[in-house]
């Protein structure tokens, strides 16, 4: 009973302390605010109130918490994720605090901490399954570059979708459950129990920021675990080979899928990869769904009610995920499957205003 006791607080403990820390940043505003304030101006501003945007900082501190009370074999898992993702963590909370550090910035220093590491661990995507490209990936300074490109893109990719309360923690939770899961069923628990922590501090965190929207991730919290999701996307395959690549890229595959379909429409537009918009795919939902069809109601819940639209895509592809991860083929299927759906809605949803706007000229003219 005491062991039972006592393997509870170990694991769960992380996940307090990053609400409490979650917390204590929300009560004590008024002195650190008028740094650590996401204020409401900007293309991509929905909130209504100034709001604390250091999520990260509870995120980074539960995370140490479980790296102390982990298993030691956990441990040894997780201590260079910690020290290799430090420097995209410390660069995004700079970006909070002053505002001032550019996405190029943020995107190198994530990428630098997928090469570093590469070099503690060991391990790189040494395959894809792509004819041609796994001939460049046996040389492993190629390897490294592309491991380091591919962490960088997906941590990034969570930097995008993290626009409205809960998204980003959601999809983050339920990238790492299928990650999880698929680790659980290949037999590697040590990497199941480290996804399944990664969750308890993320949860922890989510109770602040959803749904009222109290305390924002913000770039040091989404560029960290957007690292360390792409780093244990690396790791499940590489230290079981019977996963395929391809399943952790299904798992990612809407936040992915939101960034190259982004980079895609603003170069079609002439505008710059980097500029700040408002046509996400989430942003669209809230304009032309939500604050439509609920604008009686209070404008914390609206953008509240964001994340579940966007939940419910990830949980379609994160699913065949876990169920056909040894098989190659329907992986990179559903993969564009996603793609094809992604696209469908999108129109679909983009579509929704140009109607209504022709009716309402119609009826005036």
């Amino acid at each position: 009973m005491d062991h039972d006791f006592l393997f509870s607080i170990n694991l769960f403990a992380p996940g307090i302390t990053a609400l409490l820390v979650s917390i204590l940043i929300v009560q004590t505003k008024r002195w650190h605010g008028k740094h650590t304030f996401d204020n409401i101006d900007g293309v991509q501003k929905f909130h209504s109130l100034p709001t604390p945007r250091i999520g990260g900082v509870a995120i980074f501190i539960g995370l140490i918490v479980a790296w102390l009370l982990s298993p030691q074999s956990v441990a040894k898992l997780l201590l260079p994720m910690l020290a290799a993702g430090s420097l995209a963590f410390v660069v995004g909370v700079t970006e909070d605090l002053t505002k001032r550090v550019s996405v190029r910035i943020r995107l190198f220093a994530t990428m630098i901490s997928g090469a570093l590491a590469c070099l503690l661990t060991g391990y790189s995507l040494n395959h894809v399954e792509i004819i041609g490209v796994d001939t460049l990936l046996a040389y492993l300074p190629v390897s490294i570059l592309f491991t380091a490109f591919a962490v960088g893109g997906v941590a990034n990719a969570i930097n995008i979708i993290d626009g409205f309360n809960g998204l980003a923690s959601g999809i983050l939770m339920i990238c790492f459950s299928a990650l999880g899961i698929i680790a659980w069923q290949v037999g590697d628990v040590e990497l199941a129990y480290l996804c399944f922590l990664v969750i308890v501090v993320i949860a922890g965190f989510f109770v602040t920021n959803y749904p009222l929207g109290k305390i924002f991730l913000g770039d040091g919290g989404a560029y960290l675990l957007g690292y360390i999701l792409a780093w244990i996307s690396v790791l499940l395959p590489m230290r079981n080979p019977s996963v395929s690549v391809w399943a952790p890229c299904l798992v990612c595959s809407y936040p992915i899928i939101e960034t190259i379909f982004s980079i895609i429409r603003r170069f079609w537009n002439d505008n710059s990869a980097g500029d700040a918009d408002s046509s996400h795919l989430h942003s669209l939902i809230k304009i032309k769904i939500i604050s439509q069809r609920f604008a009686h109601l209070p404008p914390h819940i609206r953008n509240s009610m964001v994340a579940p639209f966007c939940w419910i895509f990830a949980l379609l592809s994160t699913g065949i995920a876990v169920i056909f991860y040894e098989q190659t083929t329907v992986l990179v299927a559903a993969w564009f499957g996603s793609f094809a759906l992604y696209l469908l809605l999108y129109w679909r949803i983009a579509s929704i205003d140009n109607t209504q706007e022709k009716i309402a000229k119609s009826k005036a003219s």
